[in-house]
């Protein structure tokens, strides 16, 4: 499944992409959004990028989406 979502790869380097999604792990669940804020935690971590404690070392070889304030609706959930 393929989908459009802004990823970030370091310190105010937010992009915007269309992707395959991976399968899901059991311990994640797959959402349609239908709207997310952007909440100080959020805007920290896009401002310190790998600087941040919760954003991993090799964000900029593998990118991460942010956000967990959103609206949507529940489509799969891990095992």
């Amino acid at each position: 499944m393929k989908t459009t979502a802004v990823r970030l790869y370091g310190k105010r380097d937010l992009r915007l992409e269309t992707f395959e999604l991976p399968p899901i792990k059991d311990d994640e669940i797959l959402a349609k959004i239908y709207s997310d804020s952007l909440c100080m935690s959020s805007y920290k971590a896009a401002e310190q990028g790998p600087d941040h404690k919760r954003i991993p070392a090799d964000v900029g070889e593998n990118p991460i989406m942010l956000g967990h304030e959103f609206c949507g609706e529940l489509l799969e959930v891990g095992v």
